[in-house]
């Protein structure tokens, strides 16, 4: 089977593309998020219950999780073709870290990339309107977000010799949507 791995900043509408794109396919596909699955192996070690809080352990710590939570990843897809939405650079309370490390990569075995992006105004505009979290960026640091994903999708698709397929939310998430299905039926076994 086969890992597609789905990635963007905060508030590109990754969500709601990944969620609206499982609902259209058949049951052989899985919809992981890589946090989430994070979370949990932090949970079963007690190391925390608050999905925030990962971005505050140590680099060892979080590479730890990492490791186990690509582990899961790879366990999963061997029976079943998994979607695994993930930040490719991730935020931490040290800086910006590799979201897919040298050996979480080689686990995960991603066959095919997908960078999702939309313009830094449309971004922050959705950062606000969600959870009411106060999530303050610039324009500028949400380009530099979105220059780190696609500095490291570009790093990790040449690391598996694997495609990037380049999708733009910025107006209907259905033509996002559509244009995520198309890439996972062409996409290689």
């Amino acid at each position: 089977m086969s890992v597609t791995l789905i990635s963007g900043v905060t508030g590109v509408g990754l969500t709601s593309i990944c969620q609206r794109v499982r609902r259209q396919l058949d049951d052989d596909y899985l919809l992981l998020n890589f946090g989430d699955v994070m979370l949990e192996q932090a949970m079963a070690q007690d190391i925390t219950v608050d999905r925030n809080e990962l971005s505050a352990l140590s680099l060892r710590r979080t590479q730890r999780l990492q490791r186990r939570a690509a582990e899961y990843v790879a366990d999963r897809a061997e029976s079943r073709n998994v979607i695994l939405s993930t930040h490719l650079a991730v935020d931490t309370d040290a800086g910006y870290i590799h979201g897919l490390p040298e050996g979480v990569l080689r686990d995960v075995a991603p066959s095919t990339f997908v960078l999702v992006e939309a313009a830094p105004n449309t971004i922050i505009d959705r950062r606000s309107e969600s959870d009411g979290e106060a999530q303050s960026a610039t324009e500028r640091e949400i380009e530099f977000e979105q220059h780190l994903n696609r500095t490291a999708a570009l790093e990790y698709a040449r690391e598996r010799n694997a495609p990037i397929q380049f999708i733009e939310n910025e107006g209907s998430v259905t033509e996002a949507v559509e244009q995520v299905v198309e890439t996972l039926s062409a996409a290689p076994e």
